[in-house]
Protein backbone atom coordinates (compact mmCIF):
# COMPACT_ATOMS: atom_id res chain seq x y z
CA UNK A 1 0.00 0.00 0.00
CA UNK A 2 1.18 3.16 -1.04
CA UNK A 3 1.33 6.28 1.92
CA UNK A 4 0.52 9.58 0.79
CA UNK A 5 3.76 10.99 0.66
CA UNK A 6 4.61 8.85 -1.92
CA UNK A 7 2.22 10.89 -4.28
CA UNK A 8 4.98 14.15 -4.73
CA UNK A 9 7.56 11.79 -5.67
CA UNK A 10 5.45 10.18 -8.42
CA UNK A 11 4.64 13.87 -9.61
CA UNK A 12 8.23 14.64 -9.37
CA UNK A 13 9.40 11.39 -11.31
CA UNK A 14 6.69 12.18 -13.79
CA UNK A 15 7.60 15.41 -14.66
CA UNK A 16 11.06 14.42 -14.95
CA UNK A 17 10.90 11.70 -17.41
CA UNK A 18 8.53 13.99 -19.78
CA UNK A 19 10.65 17.03 -19.49
CA UNK A 20 13.65 14.44 -21.12
CA UNK A 21 11.85 12.70 -23.80
CA UNK A 22 12.09 14.81 -27.44
CA UNK A 23 9.12 16.67 -28.67
CA UNK A 24 7.59 14.08 -30.37
CA UNK A 25 8.20 11.48 -27.95
CA UNK A 26 6.33 13.58 -25.83
CA UNK A 27 3.70 14.15 -28.19
CA UNK A 28 3.37 10.32 -28.66
CA UNK A 29 3.18 9.85 -25.27
CA UNK A 30 0.59 12.65 -24.31
CA UNK A 31 -1.67 11.69 -27.38
CA UNK A 32 -4.90 9.30 -26.54
CA UNK A 33 -7.17 8.36 -28.81
CA UNK A 34 -10.62 8.59 -28.15
CA UNK A 35 -13.43 6.84 -30.07
CA UNK A 36 -15.87 8.19 -32.01
CA UNK A 37 -19.14 7.81 -29.69
CA UNK A 38 -22.61 7.02 -31.21
CA UNK A 39 -25.53 10.03 -30.58
CA UNK A 40 -29.07 8.19 -29.59
CA UNK A 41 -31.85 9.91 -30.49
CA UNK A 42 -32.57 13.02 -28.20
CA UNK A 43 -28.79 13.64 -28.25
CA UNK A 44 -29.54 13.95 -32.49
CA UNK A 45 -32.66 15.90 -31.53
CA UNK A 46 -30.72 18.74 -29.66
CA UNK A 47 -27.62 19.05 -31.62
CA UNK A 48 -30.05 19.52 -34.61
CA UNK A 49 -32.47 21.94 -32.50
CA UNK A 50 -29.16 23.78 -31.75
CA UNK A 51 -28.03 24.17 -35.29
CA UNK A 52 -31.23 25.19 -36.34
CA UNK A 53 -31.00 27.72 -33.88
CA UNK A 54 -27.79 28.72 -35.00
CA UNK A 55 -28.85 29.54 -38.30
CA UNK A 56 -32.09 31.47 -37.34
CA UNK A 57 -29.66 33.60 -35.22
CA UNK A 58 -27.24 34.39 -37.87
CA UNK A 59 -29.96 34.91 -40.61
CA UNK A 60 -30.80 37.86 -38.00
CA UNK A 61 -27.55 38.95 -37.26
CA UNK A 62 -27.32 39.45 -41.32
CA UNK A 63 -30.36 41.36 -41.10
CA UNK A 64 -29.12 43.62 -38.19
CA UNK A 65 -26.29 44.46 -39.75
CA UNK A 66 -28.04 44.75 -43.34
CA UNK A 67 -30.59 47.67 -42.03
CA UNK A 68 -28.24 49.53 -39.88
CA UNK A 69 -25.92 49.58 -42.87
CA UNK A 70 -28.53 51.18 -44.95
Amino acid sequence: MREKHDAPDLAAERNLVLSSLEHDQLVTAKKHRIGRRRLKGPELLILSALRLYLIFMMAVVGYQVWMAAR
